[in-house]
């Protein structure tokens, strides 16, 4: 079993509201893992020109056994990308032990 977290930053420069961008990471999350996912409000920081950069952050994190969850994740990944005016989207995968009680 694996988790996928895919990072989505929200600043659009200019071209989305926060508003926007955050309705588009949330309504792909929906349309491409639409019988479950996690949402995790984050802020993603690094160095840029010498000084800290800060973006707001969705996370959309999924655990699945299928293969086919997992070219969901990288389709998801792709289409936020290009309709969020992204320069990458950061996917990470993560073999995971778990059970439903």
């Amino acid at each position: 079993m694996n988790t996928f977290r895919i990072y989505l930053g929200l600043d659009t420069k200019g071209r989305l509201t926060l508003d926007q961008a955050r309705e588009t990471a949330l309504g792909l999350a929906t349309d491409w893992f639409p019988h479950g996912h996690t949402i995790i409000e984050a802020t993603g920081r690094w160095q840029q020109d010498n000084a800290p950069v800060t973006e707001p952050t969705i996370i959309v994190e999924v655990i699945t056994e299928n293969s086919t969850q997992e070219a969901f994740a990288y389709s998801l990944a792709g289409a936020y990308k290009a309709l969020a005016f992204q320069e990458s989207v950061l996917i990470t995968k993560t073999a995971i032990e778990a059970d439903l009680v």
